[in-house]
């Protein structure tokens, strides 16, 4: 097999090309929405952007957890040499999957309204929350499958498809939000539009693999379905967690930003939201690369490789972690008046909150980095608790505690503190129990 016999470092480089390049260009959807938005509707499209950013980071949750999850367990049972149980492990994850989408999609059609609240929308902003978000709920389906089957496109040894699929759909997402928005001036609802586009492009790029001959995915009837799911859920819940952590963060940090400021740091941290989980997903892409080499090589018990490919994964996220700390430090002003045309005292605003908050990208990549490997490596517990500690356990009481010594300035600092320290803690569990 490829990943227990290729050259570390080529096969490396491979998967992380491929990876990230999915990683960005998927990303763009939103980023290049918010960009869209915030030139045609100003401060307050921004502001509805920041709120629904936690629904993007809700529905990928479920698309990490049964897509990762179930290719981890699909990888390490082919580099087993079992390939009955991998298939099995493929059609289980497809059913999950499938069974999230009906339950999601129901709820959100239900429940949509007090949904958005709860991220942070007031009786201003969800008017134009809902312009953008009815389009999202309508076509649901196609914001998870993405996620899912480029896990197993990577896993079935085609990430240059899953990448090639997220770059189209990229391309039809921007020039659909260039034509929608501004020519034919339909503001978010344009936005929404070409993002769904986009995203059913994607999914039908992705589903072509199902008819090359290179395929190695195929349905059986899965045993011991309950078992199953648990394994699936213990093995993708870590990188799931991070996902649904952004939901928890931004939601806080929205409803912070509203306690000690008002609409015009939000919008401002609207321009963060768009711009973190482009660098958060960058990150991921690291993970995802190293996933499937890592799983394999794991289950062929060859260890030496699994720590190599855990060195090259560290030394590349702390690298990009240095470049997009220093994008915000150097720049912020510039990041924003791309995003937005802001006013003078919005603006001013602007190099503090940045120049504080963009220090959570030093130790960002390698507590995601660290999350991947451990699923990776079938620690799916820690790999839990290291996602619970950054997304919820130590960043909640921080984002909470700090404001009230130093107001807004506290805020904006919460994330990198809590950050830091659970990075420490993961990379001493690492070093100690793993490699």
């Amino acid at each position: 097999m490829d990943f227990i016999t290729a050259n570390v470092k080529t096969i490396y480089r491979k998967y992380l090309i491929a990876s990230i390049g999915s990683a960005l260009a998927l990303s763009v959807y939103s980023f290049v929405d918010t960009i869209a938005i915030g030139q045609s509707e100003g401060e307050l499209g921004t502001a509805a952007m920041a709120v629904i950013s936690p629904l993007y980071s809700f529905l990928t949750f479920f698309g990490i957890l049964c897509g990762i999850g179930g290719s981890v367990l699909f990888s390490a049972a082919r580099g087993e040499g079992r390939e009955e149980k991998a298939q099995a492990c493929y059609t289980l994850s497809l059913t999950a999957a499938g069974t999230a989408i009906v339950l999601l999609w129901t709820g959100l059609f239900l429940f949509h309204d007090p949904v958005f609240r709860f991220f942070g929308a007031d009786e201003m902003i969800l008017p134009k929350v809902m312009e953008y978000a009815k389009w999202v709920i309508r076509f649901l389906p196609f914001f998870i499958l993405p996620t899912f089957l480029g896990a197993f496109l990577r896993n079935d040894g085609a990430p240059h498809l899953a990448m090639t699929a997220v770059i189209v759909g990229g391309c039809v997402n921007m020039l659909g939000d260039w034509l929608l928005v501004f020519p034919l001036g339909l503001g978010m609802e344009g936005a929404a539009i070409a993002t769904v586009i986009g995203s059913v492009v994607q999914a039908a790029v992705m589903c072509g693999h199902f008819f090359r001959k290179q395929c190695g995915l195929r349905l059986v009837w899965p045993h011991h379905f309950g078992k199953g799911i648990r394994k699936l859920g213990t093995a993708g819940i870590g990188s799931g967690i991070l996902d649904l952590g952004s939901v928890f963060i931004a939601v806080l940090m929205n409803n912070q930003i509203m306690r000690y400021g008002g609409p015009t740091e939000l919008a401002v941290y609207g321009v963060i939201a768009a711009v973190s989980p482009l660098f958060q997903a960058v990150f991921g892409g690291v993970g995802q690369a190293i996933q499937p080499l890592v799983s394999a090589n794991c289950g062929a018990k060859e260890w030496d490789r699994v720590r190599a490919f855990w060195r090259l994964g560290l030394i590349t996220s702390l690298a990009l972690g240095v470049v997009f700390t220093c994008l915000g430090e150097l720049f912020p002003v510039s990041i924003v008046r791309m995003f937005m045309d802001a006013a003078p005292e919005t603006l001013s605003i602007v190099p503090g909150i940045f120049r504080s908050y963009f220090l959570l990208f030093l130790p960002l990549g390698v507590t995601v980095l660290s999350t991947y490997f451990l699923e990776s490596i079938l620690h799916g517990k820690m790999s839990m608790l290291t996602a619970l500690l950054r997304s919820v356990l130590v960043s909640g009481p921080v984002i909470l505690a700090l404001p009230l010594l130093l107001d807004l300035a506290g805020l904006w600092l919460a994330l990198p503190v809590s950050e830091c320290v659970v990075a420490a803690a993961v990379l001493v569990y690492i070093k100690k129990r793993t490699v």
